[in-house]
């Protein structure tokens, strides 16, 4: 009977296959732009990971288009494809640990910040809408994700950043 038992504690992980790795995938792909590229763009800063989940206001890594957007952490599987990218977003001269991305304006985008310091281990995530045009830059520390709209101003170049409105994003039920 414990033989039993225990090959069917074993093969859980055989059936469960499809839609762990299917999750599993979100956590070492880059996040799909949109195409062609939009008007809008996205700068994240961090320095452990944040992922991105498109047109959701919850966090479902089986969504098309999920994935990592910015990682500085050393795991073998993350993937690095937008660290260091600039696509030009006014204020970037001399940010560090910064990916520059495109975004899908008008719909709601979440973004989850992963990361482990030598007290804790957090996940969390935010959701906003983007408008249409605009360049926002999200700055992740410890436990938070903080979004801003950066604003240029025309006449004197000067870039200033508003505070987005954004909320909490859970995962997707």
């Amino acid at each position: 009977m414990k033989k039993a038992s225990l090959l069917m504690l074993l093969s859980i992980p055989l059936f469960s296959g499809c839609s762990t790795v299917t999750g599993l995938k979100s956590y070492t792909t880059a996040y799909n732009e949109p195409q062609p590229a939009t008007s809008s763009r996205l700068r994240v800063i961090t320095d452990q990971t944040v992922r991105l989940v498109p047109d959701s206001q919850c966090i479902d890594w089986h969504l098309p288009g999920a994935g990592i957007v910015n990682s500085r952490s050393l795991a073998p599987l993350n993937d690095h494809t937008f660290n260091d990218r600039s696509l030009g977003i006014p204020g970037g001269d001399g940010v560090q640990n910064s990916s520059e991305i495109y975004i899908r304006p008008d719909t709601p985008i979440t973004l989850v910040y992963a990361g482990a310091t030598r007290k804790y281990q957090c996940v969390t995530g935010v959701h906003f809408v983007p408008e249409a045009g605009a360049d926002y830059e999200a700055k992740s520390e410890p436990c938070g994700i903080w979004i801003s709209k950066i604003v240029k101003n025309s006449t004197t170049g000067a870039v200033s950043r508003e505070p987005v409105s954004s909320h909490t994003a859970k995962t997707c039920h």
